[in-house]
């Protein structure tokens, strides 16, 4: 079998999958399986191994990350339900002020980012958002672009969304590594396309129920910022005390024991423990202890099947020795080699729409190349989580959920979220290679 062969396959194949989900909205974990059975039978892979192989990728990848998928949506349903959200809003807007609005924005955002869907983000905050839109008198365009890039740009970057812990698993690389060098590189990704949405200045007034909806909650009892902020922050503080525990004074009994606690299935189910403290007498109840529950499993499903089916995807494509062949050929050219990454997840996303989709099928991808590539797994994974914030646009939820309950039309909605996606997904991908050239990481 040719290396030629070999290379227009797996082109052929990578084109049919985004071809499926993107032109015939087949769902992504069917037109990873689909693309996963098409490249064994092409490579001549033996019939009775197909099977095994592609169980054996599945279960290989997802054993890592399952659980904590799933903690990760359960401890967001609960952030929802409870008003912790709004809370931290509230919290953000108070202590900037009005003149620094976007800032609270985006910065409040972004923190419920980490442990929510940006979609989501939107959904809850969007009437609050109206309603200071009104009272600063700035336009929508502006403040409800902030509010969906903020949790993008998280949500694609910084575990326990299940994007950035699939990528983790993928590449190998430490949940507490993957946090906190996905949150060196989200701040300036965020602060950057927040200084983008402050030149959005067409006028586009809010819709009317959204600050009749912000009124009427004015007067709803919200938990404590204590309560709101803990559920997050607690667990990263965990499992960033694990990394450092583990540096600092290795093989102790103090070590050993932070890497109980600090792993990332305790780290999160201790968040989800604490999130109970904002459910007040409810805890015990069936609507918080199996209903949410039920939510979180409900929203963990799609994330955890895709995962497993890139890991699928990449042993075939490791059993093959494709990623070798392409990464030869790249090492052999001048083009820098941290931006293959970027760019399969930049493509990833703009076709098909998904920047969850982009971050976790170009890590399955890349993961075979890096050796030769000479680029580290981390670097690989902000390279995957920069990439697939490029150019949010029209095919994609997010864009339509912002852009809707922000009354923006389509063309004002491709210049503000396309825009400042771009902006932000470029300057995560161009910190991203500083980081790599400078031997940072």
């Amino acid at each position: 079998m040719t290396t030629g062969y070999v290379l227009v396959v797996f082109a052929a194949v990578i084109v049919l999958m985004i071809v499926l989900i993107s032109k015939f909205k087949v769902n992504a974990a069917m037109g990873i399986l689909i693309a996963a059975m098409v490249l064994a039978i092409a490579l001549g892979t033996p019939w009775q191994d197909i099977e095994g192989t592609i169980n054996s990728g599945f279960s290989g990848t997802i054993k890592s990350v399952a659980i904590i998928i799933f903690l990760g949506c359960t401890m967001g349903t609960i952030l929802e339900k409870t008003g912790a959200a709004v809370r931290i809003t509230k919290w953000a807007v108070g202590l900037v002020g009005e003149k620094n609005m976007i800032w609270a924005i985006a910065f409040s955002s972004a923190i419920l980012g980490i442990p929510i869907f940006a979609d989501t983000v939107v959904i809850l905050l969007i009437p609050i958002v109206s309603l200071l839109a009104v009272q600063t008198k700035k336009s929508m365009m502006s403040y409800g672009t902030a509010l969906y890039l903020g949790a993008l740009v998280t949500a694609s970057l910084v575990p326990p969304t299940p994007g950035p812990v699939s990528a983790a698993a993928l590449l190998n690389v430490p949940l507490g590594q993957a946090i906190l060098w996905g949150l060196i590189v989200a701040i300036p990704s965020v602060i950057a396309a927040t200084f983008y949405c402050m030149t959005l200045k067409t006028p586009v007034a809010p819709k009317e129920e959204f600050i009749r909806s912000a009124k009427e909650m004015e007067n709803q009892p919200l938990p404590s910022l204590t309560k709101s902020l803990l559920p997050i922050l607690f667990p990263l503080f965990l499992i960033l005390l694990n990394t450092i525990t583990s540096v600092v004074l290795p093989d102790t009994g103090v070590a050993n024991f932070c890497a109980f606690i600090g792993s990332p299935l305790a780290a999160l189910f201790t968040g989800c423990i604490l999130a109970l403290l904002l459910t007040g007498k409810e805890w015990k109840t069936k609507k918080v202890l199996n209903n949410w529950v039920d939510e979180g499993i409900v929203s963990a499903a799609m994330p955890i099947i895709v995962t497993g089916m890139g890991g699928a995807l990449a042993t075939f494509v490791k059993n093959a020795g494709v990623a070798e062949k392409i990464a030869d050929i790249i090492v052999a050219s001048p083009f820098p080699p941290i931006l293959i990454p970027i760019i399969i997840a930049a493509i990833i996303h703009v076709v098909t729409g998904s920047n969850s989709l982009g971050v976790m099928t170009a890590a399955a991808l890349v993961e075979p190349m890096l050796a030769t590539l000479g680029i580290s797994p981390v670097a690989a994974f902000l390279a995957c989580g920069t990439g697939a914030l490029m150019f949010k646009h029209a095919n994609s939820s997010g864009f339509w959920v912002t852009v809707s309950m922000s009354n923006m039309d389509v063309n004002q909605g491709i210049r503000a979220v396309g825009g400042a996606s771009t902006v932000a997904g470029f300057t995560g991908a161009v910190l991203t290679c500083i980081l790599v050239m400078t031997g940072v990481i």
